[in-house]
């Protein structure tokens, strides 16, 4: 009831009448999301901003600036219906995310995933308010792996540190396309028989084969990808990608597959241990991709024991 007192003002401000709130999953941000059951009919999804932390509005502003980019340039997302203060409100696009959607249809979610990436390939993004990658914003979101996945001793070697500043570089020459920067399972939703996309308020342009090791190398993806490699060959002729590919995948794998571990291990650190139990599947893809790309051993075994420590 005190969350309906705080909510219906700023519902009401934009023209819905609240009959209740249903508190949803959230996301690794700070915001909490609720469905809102209008007292007319109908759901809509409203997101609360912190109120506690400095410039919440002024994000909250910026994320709905990026979902109406994207909603008039017709990407795959739900439609944006408003902001008021801390509170955004957007279409329901209902519970079946595509880890419930595998659970009956299995390995078949991906093709329309996709057609949901292709979506966001196809898309111009020099006028996006979001700024693309670059090779220090890559290096940086290295920062939480270091912290928490590397021992002080493992820092200190020189072959470490120069790798990922490398790997970084590799990735800033990559050809570039529109990402959604965290394309996963948990994202993504089958509604209306096709795959549409949450959590893109981060959206920028980036490397071409990123947002698909995020699809195939993260959570319930990894669990239905099947013959990887016969997917991703098939992706990148949808795709229209350039030659190439092959190790451009492999960078963009152990490059996101660090920086997700450094993230789920910083979050189970900051009281949220339920992203511990995707953090296996995580550790052994961006193993497995770095190995490839002749990663430095003691690199390696500290990946290889992150999930150990981290449960």
């Amino acid at each position: 009831m005190r969350m309906m007192v705080g909510f219906c003002p700023a519902l009401e401000s934009l023209g819905f009448n609240a009959a209740s709130l249903h508190e949803l999953a959230g996301d690794a941000s700070h915001r909490r999301f609720f469905r809102v059951a209008l007292t007319g009919g109908g759901t809509i999804v409203a997101a609360l901003y912190p109120a506690d932390q400095a410039a919440q509005e002024e994000q909250a502003a910026r994320d709905e600036e990026v979902h109406r980019w994207g909603w008039d340039r017709g990407l795959p997302i739900p439609r944006p219906l408003g902001r008021a203060g801390l509170v955004t409100v957007s279409e329901d696009l209902g519970n079946e995310d595509l880890d419930r959607a595998a659970e009956r249809l299995g390995g078949a979610v991906l093709a329309p995933a996709v057609e949901a990436l292709a979506a966001f390939q196809r898309c111009e993004f020099a006028d996006l308010p979001t700024r693309p990658f670059d090779a220090a914003f890559f290096r940086r979101e290295l920062a939480s792996f270091e912290e928490h996945a590397l021992t002080r001793s493992v820092r200190a070697v020189p072959e470490v540190g120069a790798f990922l500043d490398g790997l970084a570089a590799r990735l800033a020459s990559h050809p570039y396309r529109l990402l959604h920067r965290d394309f996963h399972f948990n994202n993504l939703f089958l509604c209306r028989g096709a795959v549409r996309a949450v959590d893109f308020q981060d959206m920028r342009g980036g490397p071409d084969t990123y947002d698909l090791a995020s699809l195939l190398r993260e959570r319930g993806g990894a669990a239905v990808a099947g013959d990887e490699a016969a997917l991703v060959e098939r992706a990148a002729e949808r795709l229209s990608w350039p030659d190439g590919w092959r190790l451009r995948y492999l960078e963009c794998s152990a490059q996101r597959g660090l920086k997700v571990i450094g993230t789920f291990l910083r979050l189970a650190a900051a009281g949220r241990p339920a992203y511990l139990a995707w953090l296996p599947v995580v550790r052994a893809r961006a193993l497995e991709a770095l190995e490839s790309l002749g990663a430095p051993g003691p690199l390696c075994t500290a990946v290889g024991a992150s999930a150990v420590e981290g449960l």
